[in-house]
């Protein structure tokens, strides 16, 4: 038996204590706080709002079960590390370059030129002011890949007044006069496997996934229904009147912190987020908890927000993670940051006074 997905527990509004919490108390939790500024896409291009998200590789890439040799253990083993100065650079340069839509000077950063998309480009790069905020990870490359690199940044457009938090991959490949080029041409099938495998390890995936929440307060904040529907696995449970009253006095969000935890079934992880959420009536943000449910493309291994339908099985799997000792932590510290915030700031306290009276009056 199954029922429709409750939108109010991905909408959660942290402004009103109380929320439901999902956990299963015997996972370990990773942690990803704010200082890595975090959508995912293809190695060479990053979509913009109103372009679908999209991979340049057209070779399917079935799930391995174990790596099969040493290089490919270290690879998935291996931590996150700042790039070599020449491989920031190349990547760096292409990111700027490629947002700009300059595309001879792209042109001069990659392997083949001629499997450069300009039109693609063209579309991605459409009413781009400025990249802010590129910050660069990397792991060690294999199969001829010096070195595989993951960024996050943010793109700044003419026609929104927020900026849309992007997660890029690229592969560098390293010429025999030493310089680096973005590697632009198709991998093979088992390669594509293992870079789909590693976007799964724990560092990697918090990135994505950190990146895919930002991006989706981002679109909520402007009410952006093409970028919303890149955010989730399926539009049809989007509520755009209700997303548009829950943000219609948020300005911005702040102080990310994130615990990723396994999911079952439907989708593969829940994303336990707390925030600072700025409201327009008051001059104090205010700590928030939500959580997600994450679902990975089966393909390319990239997250979404799980929208849509679970079983009964799965929601009693999910009423066991409020049990977990991290999580219960965790609600309790926000709930504290809360009533300090709510002591200091008059405004911030009338205007939660109000919501909870609302909710009191809809039950």
């Amino acid at each position: 038996m199954k029922f429709k997905r409750c939108m109010s527990a991905i909408y959660s509004s942290a402004l009103v204590l109380g929320l439901s919490f999902l956990l299963y108390p015997q996972t370990k939790a990773a942690t990803v706080t704010d200082s890595t500024p975090t959508s995912a896409v293809a190695p060479t291009s990053t979509p913009a709002p109103d372009s679908p998200i999209e991979t340049s590789s057209p070779v399917s890439t079935p799930a391995l079960t174990k790596a099969p040799d040493t290089s490919y253990q270290t690879l998935l083993s291996s931590k996150l590390t700042p790039p070599i100065p020449g491989v920031s650079e190349i990547v760096t340069s292409y990111i700027e370059s490629y947002y700009s839509n300059d595309f001879e000077a792209t042109a001069l950063l990659v392997t083949d030129s001629t499997l450069l998309n300009a039109s693609l480009m063209e579309s991605n790069s459409k009413n781009v002011k400025r990249v802010e905020d590129i910050n660069l990870y990397s792991k060690p490359g294999i199969d001829g890949i010096f070195s595989i690199v993951y960024a996050t940044y943010s793109l700044y457009y003419s026609d929104l007044q927020i900026s849309v938090p992007q997660f890029s991959e690229y592969y560098v490949k390293r010429l025999p006069d030493g310089s680096f080029r973005i590697h632009t041409v198709p991998l093979s099938a088992k390669t594509m496997a293992v870079f789909s495998e590693v976007r799964q390890t724990d560092e990697v995936l918090r990135l994505a996934v950190s990146t895919l929440i930002r991006r989706y307060h981002a679109a909520c904040l402007s009410v952006n229904e093409t970028l919303l529907k890149q955010c989730v696995t399926d539009s049809a449970y989007l509520n755009l009147d209700y997303i548009a009253s829950r943000y219609s006095v948020t300005e911005s969000f702040s102080n990310y912190e994130f615990l990723l935890y396994p999911g079952i079934n439907e989708f593969d992880y829940i994303a336990f987020v707390t925030h600072s959420e700025k409201i327009v009536f008051s001059e104090t943000p205010a700590p928030c908890m939500e959580s997600y449910y994450i679902s990975l493309d089966k393909s390319t291994g990239l997250p979404s927000i799980y929208l849509g339908i679970t079983s009964l099985d799965t929601d009693a799997y999910c009423a066991a993670v409020i049990q977990s000792d991290d999580i219960q932590a965790l609600a309790k510290k926000t709930n504290s940051d809360m009533q300090e915030a709510l002591l200091s700031d008059d405004d911030l306290k009338d205007f939660y006074q109000l919501l909870v009276s609302n909710s009191s009056s809809e039950k």
